[in-house]
């Protein structure tokens, strides 16, 4: 029998990626990025003048902090991109959507490698706001409107799914909430083993951790990234809800971490597990009509050599979680932005922004 030529072990390598990841794989958050997505605000997506103009300064001072490492792309509606553009600093470019909500992680595109190219592409998950608990007012086809407008390519997921339902160590490890993913508001009929071929396939994981979660509590069904995360391979930080927090959310945080210390990656690792102790929301101010105050220092961006991460100006929490971050990022510049309008809409710096990673 002849020999294997390079071409044909490559062909043999590839079949055997599509098997085992699919054919797409998503870098990890840590990868390098080519540049950072976000979406300004308009007033449909808010209560009043005076909430759209808070939104709206919050937004830009994350994306004024990533800018300082990375290009951001800001997607604006047609009819405030000139003021949008006034408002962010010389690394940060102004670009035409249909956007109205700023939660682009949600309603934009998410990018993985296309394992038969090479070439970074944006799969374009389904977005229904939230198992259509708000009226489609646009953000629908951000998704493909960014992908179009960079000239990227491009696939659709069969899923309703958002960006911040979806956590991965880059290694093959997925971990999200069934009451977000597996839930009739988003994908009926679907079954899990279905769920997670699909997720195979587009994100290119192969091993799951599935959290419980709890339907309705927020209006996302308590997406996994204001939850848990993986600050690398093997080690996840938890956000863990103050004592005199609501119940349901302590019995999440239980439930979580009961799962995650027992858990093994994609590769056989146990997983080792911080917590992250948040604010106490109620000194916040009260949410918005369609939310719970969303507090997690766990809703953090990682971006070339940073991470942009919240503070709420509780200054025991906020110097509690920036002690953390800085042991367990030891390699990369800490920034803390200030939020208080955003965690009462619903989210935080992770909601706002898609990285975009280099090809």
């Amino acid at each position: 029998m002849p020999g294997l030529t390079n071409s044909s072990r490559a062909s043999d390598q590839q079949h055997s990626d599509f098997q085992n990841h699919g054919r797409f794989r998503m870098p990890a958050e840590s990868a390098l990025h080519s540049h950072t997505l976000m979406a300004f605000p308009s007033i449909r997506s808010a209560e009043s003048r005076e909430h759209l103009e808070a939104l709206q300064l919050e937004v830009i001072h994350i994306a004024n902090a990533i800018s300082r490492f990375e290009p951001v792309h800001l997607y604006a509606s047609k009819e405030l991109i000139s003021q949008a553009t006034s408002m962010v600093g010389s690394n940060a470019f102004v670009k035409p959507a249909t956007v109205n909500e700023l939660w682009i992680r949600d309603s934009g595109p998410v990018y993985a490698q296309d394992q038969s190219t090479g070439k970074m592409t944006a799969v374009r998950f389904n977005y229904n706001y939230w198992g259509g608990k708000l009226p489609a007012i646009g953000d629908q086809n951000v998704a493909a409107e960014v992908a179009a407008y960079a000239n990227e390519p491009s696939v659709t997921s069969k899923l309703i799914l958002e960006g911040g339902g979806i956590e991965h160590d880059g290694e093959g490890t997925f971990l999200g909430t069934e009451s977000c993913i597996l839930n009739d508001n988003r994908n009926p009929g679907f079954s899990k083993k279905e769920v997670e071929a699909e997720l195979r396939d587009k994100v290119g994981v192969t091993h799951f951790i599935w959290i419980p979660g709890v339907k309705d509590y927020d209006i996302t069904d308590y997406h996994i990234d204001a939850l848990a995360r993986f600050i690398s391979p093997g080690v996840v930080l938890l956000s863990k809800p103050s004592p005199r927090a609501d119940s349901i959310a302590i019995e999440v945080y239980k439930s979580a971490r009961s799962i995650l210390s027992s858990a093994k990656d994609a590769k056989g690792r146990s997983l080792t597990v911080y917590d992250c102790e948040e604010p106490e929301t109620a000194l916040l101010g009260p949410p918005d009509q369609f939310n719970e105050v969303v507090a997690s220092y766990a809703n953090y961006l990682l971006v070339n050599g940073a991470v942009i991460m919240p503070k709420f100006g509780q200054v025991k929490q906020d110097t509690a979680a920036l002690e953390l971050f800085q042991k367990l990022f030891p390699d990369r510049e800490i920034v803390q932005v200030l939020l208080n309008i955003l965690p009462r809409t619903g989210g935080g710096i992770h909601c706002a922004t898609q990285q975009v990673p280099q090809g």
